[in-house]
């Protein structure tokens, strides 16, 4: 599950109107930070890219530990431009910063390719950053073999994992609000990281791991770019395709595009209900994703549109996911102009291939 601060969502459409072509700049810049209500706001002082400058000086900063800033314009005190590219931290900094940052009893497990910041047993972080591991390994030769050649990562990877729910609340809260309640884990855009907690239930802890940490390889190797209009479909879509964990499978989780069978319930419960326009309303905005009501549904059906995509048309899928990849942050894709983009790289209509589409899930087992 993705995860956006609510500030960034409340003020994008102050960055819609920002200037032709892709601005990128390597700058250090002074601003007042937002804290918890009724306290003093921080002075905070970044080094990164400028990804957007709105047109009354709002900036969209990309810093060096991969974090994005949000900064309106009277939170503004200093800009100073430096020459040469910015030069993200290494792993052994953002160590350091995660112990600053972190309260006492947390530390690090690093493995070849993620920070593991946790409050847990060492055994269980191991037994995480093994997970890791074999994601990132199975990740990269996936897209190679669909011939698309992804970057690595830029910035180091770090995943909190905490050692409970209530430590998980205490942490997600700050975060994200009230939908810390409802979820288990998530990746959340703005900090570029992921966040778990040890669920009893390891089937259950080892598809919410896989998951979020798919989300967070997609938007740090160029399958996906963050605040872009990512189509909420694709982003859990690809998600639930690689999270299906294994019984049979000693460390609980096989590989990538196996049947996921939570979603499939999902999927054959909705199927004989399921409206006429059900995949242009998939397509064409995020809503049915957003609302309680239409959720399960809507999760069961992205899920089942990635899979019957990448098993039968896999080329086009991977065509159209590029063309996504290249939308720039914060310019939102109307209704027409996502349905016009997802027709125009399948060379079919919806109807078409809806119907190509429920006939191939239907025999799915």
């Amino acid at each position: 599950m993705l995860r956006a601060d609510r500030q960034l969502i409340f003020t994008a459409v102050l960055f819609l109107a920002m200037a032709a072509g892709e601005l990128i700049a390597f700058e250090t810049i002074e601003f007042k930070a937002g804290t918890a209500p009724n306290e003093d706001a921080v002075t905070r002082t970044v080094t990164g890219e400028l990804l957007v400058e709105a047109q009354d000086g709002g900036l969209l900063v990309l810093a060096d530990d991969g974090r994005i800033w949000t900064i309106q314009p009277e939170q503004l005190i200093a800009r100073t431009n430096t020459p040469g590219e910015l030069v993200p931290i290494d792993d052994d900094e953002m160590n350091q910063r995660m112990m600053t940052e972190m309260p006492e009893g947390f530390s690090v497990y690093r493995t070849a390719n993620y920070l593991i910041v946790h409050n847990t047993d060492e055994n269980h972080a191991r037994q995480v950053g093994g997970l890791f591991e074999q994601l990132y390994r199975s990740f990269f030769s996936y897209w190679k073999n669909q011939r698309w050649e992804l970057t690595e990562p830029r910035f180091p990877l770090v995943a909190l994992l905490l050692d409970d729910h209530d430590s998980f609340l205490k942490y997600a809260q700050v975060e994200i609000g009230e939908s810390a309640n409802s979820v288990i884990g998530y990746y959340h855009l703005s900090s570029n990281r992921m966040t778990t907690f040890n669920v009893p239930n390891w089937e259950r802890n080892i598809a919410t791991i896989i998951h979020e940490a798919t989300h967070q390889l997609a938007y740090n190797c160029g399958l996906q770019r963050r605040f872009a209009d990512n189509p909420m479909w694709v982003s859990e879509g690809l998600a639930m395709f690689f999270e299906s964990p294994d019984r049979r499978n000693s460390k609980g989780w096989r590989g990538i595009g196996r049947v996921n069978q939570k979603n499939l319930r999902r999927w054959n419960l909705y199927l004989p209900n399921r409206p006429s326009e059900s995949l242009a309303t998939l397509i064409a905005d995020d809503s049915r994703f957003r609302s309680p009501a239409t959720a399960a549904d809507a999760y069961g059906e992205g899920w089942a549109l990635t899979y019957f995509l990448l098993k039968t048309q896999r080329e086009d899928f991977v065509e159209y996911l590029k063309r996504l990849s290249e939308v720039k942050p914060l310019v939102e894709l109307s209704k027409r102009e996502r349905i016009e983009m997802f027709e125009d790289a399948f060379d079919t209509k919806l109807e078409t291939l809806d119907k190509q589409f429920v006939a191939y899930m239907k025999r799915v087992r």
